[in-house]
């Protein structure tokens, strides 16, 4: 029987979303906040499910798929989900009205 190994994201979770709000801040003024959600994936590895929320004059440009791609690399390069912290990264945007509308949804 192999020895069961809890990624590091799971048992240091402050500190993964802590990197991840300091990449959230390097990404301005385009990126608001980038939501972290540690979970499984389909196949159920590890896995952490970022929401990335976008100034809507970001949403608003052209090259949006460009600007995604861009932000997933930098996210991926400075938290390094996978090599350091043993979860795989998926993202999801969404645009600050798009989030303020969530938000408003959900009783607090």
């Amino acid at each position: 029987m192999g020895v069961l190994r809890v990624p590091k994201a799971f048992v240091q979770q402050a500190t993964f979303e802590a990197a991840v709000k300091s990449a959230a801040l390097d990404l301005r003024p385009d990126v608001l906040k980038i939501i972290p959600a540690i979970d499984s994936d389909w196949s159920g590895k590890p896995a952490v499910y970022f929401t990335v929320v976008l100034t809507d004059s970001a949403i608003q440009r052209n090259q949006l798929g460009q600007l995604t791609s861009r932000i997933s690399w930098r996210v991926v390069q400075a938290v390094q989900p996978m090599e350091k912290w043993g979860v795989l990264p998926y993202f999801n945007f969404r645009s600050e009205s798009e989030q303020a509308t969530i938000e408003e949804r959900i009783p607090a």
